[in-house]
């Protein structure tokens, strides 16, 4: 396993997990589990975590580390929880399956927006998404940077959307493409345009193919 992600799993295995990372699956499973708590991811998690905790020990291999793991666990319960009393107000079930316009309509597979039959993002307090999949083995190591190498700007997080005057562009450049106001569809399309033109543009290349990704994957 080179990514945990908690989605994978049920309500009941995240929770059996966070009171078990560390311990051996093979000790673990000499008992019954709990109702809904499966055996294979059982042994699929805490076997991968308790194989990385012993790399760590015995050969000083490094990895994202027990406390990451139950924090992406925790953060997906208390978002589950939050989904669900959103949606006795009125909210989609999953709110990050949808894209959000700015007076706040959601658009289900709406550009941006979790794609696929699964969740696989949230979206904090800010308007931003954050991804719950965690990477355990190979974290970045920074390298050598010459002085000369200034750092670059961060990128944009969004396109720049004009609703009135029916406008998105491209926040890199400027490049502008015009569609009908108050069609969601239409502005979905207007978007493909500018992520058509990300991918394409010759000025900066590296930075708007960068953007796109950012965006649009």
């Amino acid at each position: 396993m080179d990514v945990f992600d908690p989605v994978k799993y049920s309500l009941e295995e995240n929770k059996f997990f966070l009171k078990n990372l560390g311990e051996s699956p093979i000790t673990i499973l000499k008992d019954n589990l709990p109702d809904g708590v499966n055996a294979t991811a059982v042994q699929e998690v805490l076997g991968a975590v308790y194989q990385l905790e012993e790399e760590r020990h015995h050969r000083g291999w490094a990895w994202s580390g027990i406390e990451k793991v139950k924090a992406s666990i925790e953060t997906y319960l208390t978002e589950w929880i939050r989904w669900k009393e959103m949606s006795a107000r009125g909210a989609p079930r999953f709110p990050s399956m949808h894209s959000w316009d700015s007076r706040g309509r959601p658009h289900r597979g709406g550009i941006g927006s979790d794609s696929g039959k699964k969740v696989s993002t949230y979206i904090d307090k800010d308007g931003d998404r954050h991804t719950f999949a965690l990477p355990l083995r190979d974290a970045p190591v920074e390298g050598f940077v010459p002085s000369w190498i200034k750092p670059e700007a961060p990128l944009p997080d969004d396109l720049d959307v004009n609703m009135d005057a029916g406008t998105v562009a491209c926040p890199l450049c400027g490049w502008t493409t015009n569609y009908s106001t108050g069609s969601q569809a239409q502005l979905n399309l207007a978007k493909s345009r500018v992520a058509k033109h990300l991918k394409s543009a010759k000025e900066e290349p590296e930075r708007h193919r960068d953007l796109w990704q950012k965006l649009f994957t």
